[in-house]
């Protein structure tokens, strides 16, 4: 074992890569090659040392103190060799262990390192070797250790976040953590959302958005998609913004995934665009919305092929009611028409009333023929001839979508049925020629 003084301004300068005070246990039986290997640990360490002559005095101090590293000797008075490398490392798991010996032979590298050591010294050694050896155990400790305090960082920030968050496995994308957030969002055990798609918590179309919108992601790193519906196993239906990043760690690819619950802004911002397009007297939709809702219809009809008809609406002798009761009463009737066009057609999204002006009104009936459409419009007519009609009566002309059909042909189809009706004396139904 080599301390000589021209190893001093190494030493020195290895001290200086002690970022904090370590303790060091050392156990060793010649107290003269213990107090050597105290010199040089405290040389290149800011350390506390501590000296124990024999096996079972260092397994007694390391249950009593907590210690950085051991320096041991493998032939010891009292638990020695593997034997006391398989407690300390039992005991121990986080502590460093270097391995110094004179009996090689007896202890081989191989065998040490695989029952605990992180180091091995041959003695006699020299004290550049101990201190080249001690310097990187520390610093594979202090990288372990800030290891740790980022992972209960992260876990600590995973877990206490008001918003949902999830982590994917970059190649299946499916969830492999998620937070307590997430599992409430969804309303669902966290281990019910490990192994599963995220994908599949999203409802129908909105799950095969999100899964097309990944590839672009990935091109640039991150990315954030909005509006996405879910349901939960109780049927409530929510709405999400998700943002997503791609980290590769090691060989390994990540999807951090967080979810933001936008359903009551999504709400609010429904009912007022709901609002911007309802006419405040009638409560039905007004005449912007029927000009995108009839050419959204039509379209769709055509592509599953299934039935439309176009209800025209007109209040016959409105005007004379407007001169002979005035506006208010006027007002009245145009509302009393709104309320007979709404309980007269289904309350689902499939038929939809409007008022397009004036006395004149419209409703579009999906998924219907005109057999069924003629229903609606005789019930309307009872409808409003029971009610107080102040010498007004309603006529209605009727259009279904034929093949190849375009919006302007059903409303002028309509149109021409509605004519008809009031040429033929008013408070009636007429139907187009298909």
């Amino acid at each position: 074992m080599n301390d000589t003084p021209e190893h001093a301004a190494q030493a020195s300068a290895a001290s200086s890569q002690g970022g904090r005070d370590y303790a060091v246990l050392i156990v060793e039986d010649d107290a003269d090659i213990a107090k050597l290997t105290e010199r040089i640990v405290k040389r290149t360490l800011t350390c506390e040392t501590t000296l124990a002559g024999d096996g079972d005095t260092g397994l007694a101090e390391l249950a009593k103190t907590p210690y950085d590293v051991v320096i041991t000797d493998m032939r010891l008075p009292g638990t020695h060799g593997l034997e006391l490398l398989e407690k300390i490392r039992s005991a121990h798991p986080n502590i460093s262990i270097i391995v110094a010996t004179g009996f090689t032979d007896v202890f081989p590298y191989v065998e040490a390192v695989a029952t605990g050591a992180d180091d091995f010294l041959s003695k006699p050694f020299q004290a550049a070797e101990l201190q080249a050896k001690l310097l990187r155990v520390i610093r594979e400790r202090d990288l372990r250790h800030a290891s740790t305090l980022a992972e209960k960082k992260y876990r600590r920030l995973f877990e206490s976040s008001s918003e949902g968050m999830a982590l994917l496995d970059g190649q299946s994308l499916l969830i492999t953590d998620a937070n307590q957030a997430c599992a409430d969002l969804f309303d669902r055990e966290r281990d019910a959302l490990l192994g599963i798609s995220f994908a599949s918590l999203l409802r129908g179309e909105d799950g095969e958005r999100f899964t097309q919108w990944l590839p672009l992601c990935n091109i640039r790193g991150k990315g954030t998609i909005g509006d996405l519906t879910a349901k939960t196993p109780t049927g409530c239906i929510i709405v999400l913004d998700i943002s997503l990043t791609f980290i590769e760690v090691d060989t390994e690819s990540i999807v951090f995934l967080t979810c933001k619950d936008v359903t009551e802004r999504h709400e609010v911002h429904r009912r007022l665009a709901d609002a911007a397009q309802r006419d405040k007297l009638t409560g039905l939709f007004n005449k912007d919305a029927f000009e995108s809702r009839i050419a959204w219809a039509v379209s769709k009809a055509h592509q599953q092929e299934s039935g439309l008809v176009l209800l025209l609406i007109d209040l016959d002798n409105f005007k004379h009611c407007n001169d002979t009761f005035g506006h208010q009463v006027g007002d009245q009737l145009l509302a009393n028409v709104g309320g007979v066009i709404k309980s007269s057609i289904r309350t689902t999204i499939s038929d939809v009333g409007f008022r397009c002006g004036g006395d004149e009104f419209s409703v579009i009936l999906d998924g219907t023929n005109l057999q069924g459409a003629l229903v609606v419009a005789e019930r309307m007519l009872e409808e409003f001839r029971n009610s107080e009609t102040y010498g007004t009566s309603m006529s209605i002309g009727l259009a279904g979508l034929a093949p190849g059909m375009t919006p302007a042909k059903l409303i002028k189809q309509a149109d021409t049925a509605l004519y008809k009706a009031k040429a033929e004396g008013k408070d009636t139904v007429r139907t187009a020629k298909p």
